[in-house]
């Protein structure tokens, strides 16, 4: 701390010997550690970040340093702050929205004019990211008006203003969004910008986004959202309608329906009739038949008839249509709810229609969960659609970890059953140390046996085999880290050939400020956390190839230089260049022959899009390679789309699409007559893939994760690959095959690998290494390799590893940021999960379902054109990943807190875990004062699970109270308010001879014991931690307790010392400052107070 009692400085963490007595040594201790040489890890002399504050009572930060030497203070690359108010100058312009009450359509139409501000009417803040050197590039200038709304955002490339207006209208609805592109937003509006319109009850009822069809929304009297349309049919997606949300009397989503369209039902026209409906909600009844489906609800609430029933949610029993009547334990443990101790308030059941083209059917997959004493789920049990089941048990330590998992599974119900089992074991810290895996009564095989460094990060990992002890395994993975915790290495390039006795299979390397010069002059080092570069090395070659990158002023990547054994070849390289909302407008590549001296131009793409918009026209390739992209036609219009903002016809591949209301491509017709049909249920999951070549047609079924061809399981995945399976066709023993696979920092499938114990050698399955937007590297990958059925020279048969054909597929076809490649019939698209991708021209088919939170770039836009060190999770949105829940939680609060803080609002999400072990969070939803829901932020990504929760306080309504123990041990005596502390160190809270505990304050949660009743989320086996964020800076931390009925909150004073916070106020206990926008502005959540 400094004089004026501000932190400036804060240490990294570092071990010390298990004790909680209080460490004097502690920054004597942190500069010893971190500048003694550790395997992994990076030295330093300076093991902490650090602030520079201006000279003023307002505390305003002006440097923001990071651990490490070249980012510390006065190195240059500091993040630089600046607080000023607009001038002539900038040139802001003050654009208006007029919000004109329109009875008959009962909304407000808007109508806009503009002018320029005068100087000193906004508040100016300035950021420089630690890569400035001079000059506007690399900052962002962000201008708010006197109610603190954002204005408008400015960021530069090449020193061009790239301007992002955000105006609002007179009640202070943001009305429209002008994105850099929109230079004339009067003539622009429909085709690039985001309009918004509001009823009389300040409700949300259209808004437009670019590209598409106004979206229409209609409420009940209770605010909450019952009707969103136009859409398309789910069924045939041609007919237009709306989705329908029917409540419970609590709020519960009771189902879902699809409610077809006629010229009379305008968005007023619904309004009106749901305005004038005498029920609200529905109740639950025995045996309740809609649209032919036992739904066990009445059918009261609009509509009551012509509605296709999508999915039904069932709560707090057992009583509905196809529920279990018997509950036997799960692995040991008593079910507690039953059919006679109900489950109130949690979720017991769902079922969700298969979206056949015949509406008629109702074919649907019904799911129900049974929980023990303390309301957490130990059995999932899904019935499929074509009769089979999968149920998953879960044994729970009494902590709720889950010590093993028993999944069994049958297609149909005449297939036979299988089972896999996967063990947990953990240590101290309840990290996992080992994961196992077992099917059926095979012996178990080993999936990961982990290792952590001092500072609790994965060091090592060993997987495969059957020795579970580790000392025999296929492969070791070593990881490395930067100082600022920044993953650097996967295993060594630089001792590939001698660690872990030359047994390594690949090698992957990142840099950042630390570039290898030598062989590259160009190349800069990069602070920002840009990669400058990566290297890989495989075991089919050793050659060290590698990327150097070169990025814009906006951190959009410009080019990926090529190197062969660190000698530039230029045959992979990828440039491209971008227009202001980062649509791609030239793209140059190279590639088809890895060779030191001669180098192959196989595309110069060149981009046209629709005048004023983000729509692909047309792309022209000057090369007319065969490889690459594919220029199949040239016509001035090459690419259409639907009302949607969907691509329906691509010309260059001769393909027609049809898509559903969801926006997933239903099938896709080619020009030569074959086609691709696919098969969903109403959540979206994709259940089937058929590709048709005239009468010939190939069905894939995806069923909880067992994937089928022709009705043959093929294979299933694990935590550390995939199980192949190989059903041998002369009446032999069927055999489960493991294959494993290497990741780089983004969780592409850059090799995979298995042993074959006939000859006790470990094969490279395949190999894959990938341009930066996606396309695969060919000319140099290894051979590929797949489980056969092999002839023995004895007349017997065994399954063996052998070689593909050079026109042979293997069935595994899990690539770029670990999607399914869609290579059939030449589509050649990378299927996320609510978006398709074309990863020869960089771009997604489909608007992004979250592009309002991305509104400063194109909806059509991959992973914001960072490709390199964003991973673009299901074709939502790149989502910031983290190593633990404690720096997920931190970022939110970083991001969030000072936006609540600043607008008022609070801001909600719920924390999730991905299948690879990272967390993040849900997008944010914003709420008026009291009513954040964070159970409304839900778009996890497939096969991630929710661990928490968070939800901020954005305005102080009660005072910090905290209870001093005056001599240690001593009763606590007296209650004082921090600021009255004269700011006490926040370490000073729980430890040293004076301690303060807070009891309750700055909004939070209150009571001597700070309990909460627990939420059904917070319940489940997987529930972590629950946090909520404070204008006073204090985060309060909290987890279910013993009996499971409550949240014991308790102050986190880590991250409370880095939550922003309201620093003039009173009861502020940091100098954080609140007033940085986040990167994505959060949506609305449905439920608000309403204007009257």
């Amino acid at each position: 701390y400094d004089a004026f009692g501000r932190q400036a400085k804060e240490y990294l963490p570092y071990p010390v010997s298990f004790s909680l007595d209080y460490d004097s040594g502690a920054e004597a201790g942190t500069t010893a550690f971190y500048g003694t040489p550790i395997a992994g890890m990076e030295t330093t002399s300076n093991p902490y970040s650090e602030k520079l504050f201006e000279n003023s009572h307002l505390n305003r930060v002006l440097k923001q340093a990071a651990p490490g030497n070249p980012w510390a203070m006065g190195s240059g690359h500091e993040v630089k702050m600046g607080y000023d108010t607009n001038t002539a100058a900038d040139a802001v312009k003050n654009y208006s929205a007029t919000a004109t009450w329109n009875g008959t359509a009962k909304i407000y139409d808007v109508s806009l004019s503009s002018a320029n501000y005068a100087e000193g009417q906004l508040y100016k803040s300035t950021v420089k990211d630690e890569n400035w050197t001079s000059g506007p590039n690399n900052t962002t200038e962000e201008f708010k008006n006197k109610e603190g709304q954002l204005v408008l955002k400015r960021t530069y490339e090449s020193g061009i203003k790239h301007d992002t207006y955000y105006v609002y209208d007179q009640f202070g609805n943001l009305s429209y969004v002008f994105p850099p592109l929109a230079d004339n937003p009067a003539t622009q509006l429909d085709d690039l910008c985001y309009q918004y319109k509001y009823d009389h009850r300040n409700r949300l009822a259209e808004k437009k986004l670019p590209g598409r069809e106004w979206q229409l929304m209609v409420y009940d009297k209770m605010d909450r959202l019952v009707a969103t349309g136009p859409t398309p049919s789910p069924f045939t997606g041609t007919l237009k309608g709306w989705v329908i949300t029917k409540y419970d009397p609590l709020g519960r989503v009771a189902y879902t329906g699809w409610y077809q369209n006629t010229d009379a039902h305008t968005r007023q026209y619904l309004q009106n009739t749901v305005d004038s409906w005498p029920n609200q909600w529905e109740i639950r009844t025995a045996s309740q038949v809609v649209d032919n489906i036992s739904v066990g609800y009445s059918n009261k609430a609009f509509p009551t008839s012509g509605m296709k029933v999508l999915s039904v949610s069932w709560y707090d029993d057992y009583a509905f249509p196809g529920a279990p009547t018997a509950f036997p334990d799960v692995e040991g443990q008593a079910v507690f709810y039953n059919s006679t101790k109900a489950p109130k308030g949690m979720p017991t059941g769902s079922w969700t229609r298969v979206l056949h083209e015949d509406p008629s059917l109702t074919a649907g997959e019904l799911a129900y969960t049974f929980y023990d004493a303390k309301g957490r789920p130990i059995s999932t049990r899904l019935a499929n659609y074509l009769g089979g089941h999968t149920i998953t048990d879960s044994k729970l330590d009494f902590a709720g970890k889950t010590q093993y998992t028993v999944t069994r599974h049958q297609r149909t119900n005449p297939d036979t059953e299988f089972t896999v089992r996967e063990d947990f074991a953990y240590d101290l810290q309840d990290r996992i140390l080992s994961h196992t895996h077992k099917i059926n009564s095979l012996p178990a095989e080993l999936l990961a046996l982990n290792s952590y460094d001092k500072l609790g990060r994965l060091s090592s990992k060993k997987t495969g085999g059957n020795d579970l002890t580790g000392s025999s395994f296929y492969q070791k993975v070593d990881y490395g880290y930067n100082i600022r915790g920044w993953l650097k290495a996967i295993n060594s390039i630089d001792n590939f050939a001698t660690d872990d006795a030359g047994t390594d299979l690949f090698a992957f390397a990142l840099r950042y400020d630390n570039t290898e010069g030598i062989y590259d002059p160009s190349l800069v080092p990069l602070y920002n956390g840009n990669i400058s570069e990566t290297h890989w090395m495989s075991r089919s070659d050793g050659k060290e190839r590698s990327y150097s990158y070169t990025y814009d002023a906006l951190n959009r990547l410009s080019k990926a230089a090529y190197f062969k054994d660190r000698n530039y070849t230029k045959s992979y390289d990828e440039s491209m260049g971008y227009d202001k909302n980062g649509n791609i407008t030239h793209l140059e590549r190279f590639g088809e022959l890895d060779y030191e001296t001669v180098s192959i131009l196989i595309d110069d793409l060149e981009y046209t899009y629709l005048a004023g918009g983000n729509q692909l026209l047309k792309i022209k390739d000057n090369t007319l390679h065969p490889s690459g992209f594919r220029d199949g036609i040239d016509r001035e219009a090459e690419y259409k789309y639907d009302t949607y903002g969907n691509m329906i016809t691509d010309d260059n591949k001769g393909i027609v699409a049809i898509y559903n209301h969801m926006n997933l491509p239903i099938q896709i017709s080619f020009v030569t007559g074959e086609k691709i049909t696919y098969l969903y249920d109403a959540s979206g999951k994709k259940l089937q893939k058929t590709v048709w070549k005239g009468s010939d047609y190939t069905p894939t079924d995806y069923l909880s994760g067992f994937q089928y061809i022709h009705e043959t399981l093929d294979l299933f995945p694990t935590a550390e690959g995939y199980v192949k399976y190989v059903r041998p066709l002369r009446g032999r023993p069927e055999q489960f095959n493991y294959v494993f696979n290497h990741k780089d920092h983004l969780g592409n499938i850059r090799m995979s690998y298995a042993m074959d114990k006939e000859k006790g050698k470990i094969y490279i399955m395949e190999e894959n290494h990938y341009y930066p937007f996606g396309l695969k590297h060919e000319k140099y990958n290894s051979d590929k390799y797949e489980y056969v059925e092999i002839s023995k020279e004895d007349g017997g048969y065994l399954i063996g590893i052998e070689p593909l054909g050079p026109q042979q597929r293997r069935s595994y076809q899990y690539k770029y940021q670990g999607q399914e490649r869609q290579d059939e019939l030449g589509l050649n698209w990378d299927s996320f999960k609510w978006r398709n991708y074309d990863y020869a021209i960089g771009r997604f088919m489909s608007i992004d379902p979250l592009s309002e939170q991305y509104n400063t770039w194109s909806p059509y836009v991959f992973s914001g054109n960072r490709v390199i060190d964003s991973r673009e999770l299901e074709g939502l949105e790149p989502h910031s990943v983290h190593d633990n829940l404690q720096e997920a939680a931190r970022n939110f609060s970083e991001q969030y807190n000072g936006y609540s803080i600043e607008n008022s609002v609070e801001v909600a999400t719920q924390f999730y875990k991905t299948e690879d072990g990272k967390y993040s969070y849900a997008s944010p939803l914003q709420f008026g004062s009291g009513l954040a829901n964070p159970s409304q932020s839900n778009d996890f990504p497939v096969g991630a699970i929710p661990v928490g929760d968070g939800h901020t306080h954005g305005s102080e309504t009660g005072m910090v109270v905290v209870q001093e123990n005056v001599t240690s041990g001593g009763p606590l005596t007296s209650e004082k308010n921090p600021k009255a502390m004269a700011k006490l160190t926040l370490n000073d809270f729980g430890n040293g001879p004076n301690q303060y505990k807070v009891i309750n304050g700055a909004n939070g949660p209150s009571g001597d014991d700070s309990q909460v009743e627990a939420h059904p989320t917070a319940k489940s086996s997987s529930f972590e931690r629950s946090y909520i964020f404070t204008p006073s800076g204090l985060v309060y931390s909290g987890a279910l307790s013993k009996d499971g009925k409550s949240i014991n909150y308790q102050v986190n004073y880590n991250l409370s010392k880095t939550n922003p916070s309201q620093t003039d106020s009173k009861l502020n206990i940091n100098n954080v400052q609140s007033d940085e926008k986040p990167a994505y502005i959060p949506s609305q959540g449905t439920l608000n107070l309403g204007k009257q």
